[in-house]
């Protein structure tokens, strides 16, 4: 019985990606030009952050849509302060979301939404074995880590719910710093600013190195 409802569920989806084929391409097409992302939330209105909100939980599941543009376009269209305040919500509440089902569910749920070699192949799982709020601060910014895929991660491991929305919220704040200056001013901020921005989250990655290093069971209760 098992068997014969896996093949009706797998035909029944293989229908619907056909039937959908047109409207799905269109969407994915609409992600990848930026024009029209910004033009479409203009033209929400008051829905537009109730939009992009949701858009940015969703990436987090969703590999497909891309949580970079959808940031920059926060700040570009909204301006820097809400732009901040409307991406970091958004990463903040998926993040928290991943962390919270692969912690009831497990592995296995895990492994539906981020690439099996994520775990298995880059053992990122093992690597974050132990760590605390530093590590997955950072690891929600810098491009060297799977950035959603380390929610799932997290939720897998063993820090404690308290200390992963820490380290959620502290990671998911300085990558929206970045994205939402580049939205709201992009080409007219001066290389004076971008220094400073890069050099904040330059010294919060060599504090955290220099702390792990002084105290290497140093904990963030």
């Amino acid at each position: 019985m098992k068997k014969i409802f896996t093949v009706i569920l797998v035909i029944a989806s293989l229908l619907a990606i056909w039937v959908f084929r047109i409207p799905v391409a269109d969407l994915l097409n609409w992600f990848g030009n930026r024009e029209a992302v910004v033009y479409s939330i203009q033209e929400l209105g008051a829905w537009g952050p109730f939009v992009l909100i949701v858009l940015l939980i969703l990436q987090v599941f969703l590999a497909f849509i891309p949580g970079q543009a959808l940031m920059v376009a926060c700040g570009y269209v909204y301006g820097f302060g809400p732009g901040f305040l409307i991406s970091w919500f958004g990463l903040f509440a998926g993040g928290q979301a991943a962390f919270a089902l692969a912690r009831r569910y497990g592995r296995p749920f895990a492994e539906r939404w981020i690439a099996p070699q994520v775990l298995s192949k880059w053992k990122w799982d093992k690597a974050a074995n132990g760590q605390g709020v530093g590590f997955y601060a950072l690891s929600l910014v810098l491009p060297i880590f799977p950035n959603d895929a380390m929610c799932y991660v997290a939720g897998l491991g063993k820090i404690t719910s308290r200390r992963f929305a820490l380290a959620n919220s502290l990671g998911r704040a300085l990558a929206c710093l970045f994205t939402s200056a580049a939205g709201a001013f992009g080409a007219h901020l001066s290389l004076h600013v971008w220094g400073i921005i890069g050099l904040v989250i330059l010294l919060v990655c060599l504090g955290w190195v220099v702390v792990r290093h002084v105290r290497p069971n140093f904990q963030i209760e």
